[in-house]
């Protein structure tokens, strides 16, 4: 059996991330251990739980194999279909499993009768607007963990955020970088609408590629569907037709007039910019509004984990398991 060494040279060679496998590598290995062939063997297999492997194919000088890599339907994918969907379609749902195993089960079923009107009206049940923190604990009272991806299994990160179904629950994992809540909002309501909406079916996820104000984005018709849903939940309509009053295309007017209409609406001011994007296409304008709205940036990963490390149930999982996904989600400490 290979070296230590000469595994991780494999397992890079076959387009995973060094920053993955490092974060997958048991923190139990030492050198020593690579004199025993059965330190070896397990070595192999507790990476290969954490990225979903196949064990099977790291015992040898196989070219490794994914377990779910059939298991992801990917929108507006412009990659290498061959060397990349089986990858973040299997660590997805490894990761997913891992996420619901640290998760209390839900006391209820999902029965298709949650829709975007209903769920926002939840929301506004507890707080003034529907934003990207509200959105984040109903995700997480729903039994739905979301985390964002600090880690990715491959060395360019291709995605915006990918939902998992696993025996009828369901996870987001959110990966586009961000520093204003808005778009983020976006990505994960729109991900609660393929949750909803029924897209999803057991054993099955969804990788969505593109987003609001992508020029390369082709969406289907379960992609519109989402984005209504997301569009609802947000903003109470499904296609909002916000525009500047007088006929400015200016982002500073455009920020002024989302703040100044942010209490009428009900409309986090962020979301409100992002609506006059969808319905006219400025997106320039919109996105420099963004700037204007919050006073200043701030990486959206760190306000999505640091809510998810409130709620994962860390003492459920088993120290490999807990230090590989503390890695994934920034090196967070509880």
């Amino acid at each position: 059996m290979e070296s230590a060494a000469d595994f991780k040279r494999r397992l890079v060679g076959n387009g995973l991330s060094a920053k993955i496998i490092e974060a997958a590598w048991p923190e139990w290995w030492s050198e020593d251990a690579d004199t025993s062939a059965s330190a070896r063997t397990e070595l192999r297999f507790s990476v290969a739980r954490k990225l979903g492997l196949d064990p099977r194919t790291l015992l040898d000088d196989r070219e490794p194999r994914w377990i779910w890599e059939d298991a992801a339907r990917f929108k507006s994918f412009r990659g290498d279909v061959r060397g990349h969907q089986p990858a973040i379609s299997s660590f997805g749902m490894a990761l997913g499993r891992m996420l619901l195993s640290a998760m209390p089960p839900p006391d209820y079923e999902m029965d298709g009768t949650v829709t975007a009107a209903r769920l926002r009206e939840t929301v506004l049940g507890n707080a003034r607007l529907v934003g990207l923190h509200e959105l984040l604990l109903v995700s997480w009272g729903l039994g739905i963990p979301v985390i964002h991806l600090r880690t990715y299994p491959l060395t360019a990160k291709k995605m915006s955020a990918m939902s998992v179904c696993v025996d009828g629950r369901y996870v987001i994992l959110l990966a586009k970088d961000g520093t204003y809540p808005a778009p983020s909002a976006f990505h994960l309501a729109h991900e609660l609408g393929h949750i909803f909406l029924g897209h999803l079916a057991p054993g099955q996820s969804i990788v969505d590629l593109g987003g609001l104000g992508d020029p390369d984005d082709e969406p289907d018709d379960e992609e519109f569907a989402a984005d209504a849903f997301a569009m609802e939940l947000l903003t109470g309509d499904p296609d909002p037709q916000f525009q500047i009053a007088g006929g400015g295309r200016s982002s500073s007017e455009l920020a002024q007039q989302a703040l100044q209409r942010m209490d009428e609406y009900r409309i986090e001011p962020g979301t409100l910019a992002l609506a006059y994007g969808h319905f006219t296409g400025h997106w320039d304008t919109a996105m420099g509004a963004l700037q204007r709205i919050y006073a200043r940036p701030l990486p959206v990963w760190q306000v999505v984990n640091s809510i998810a490390q409130r709620h994962i149930a860390w003492p459920a999982l088993e120290d490999e398991s807990e230090s590989y996904l503390r890695a994934v989600m920034g090196g967070i400490n509880g």
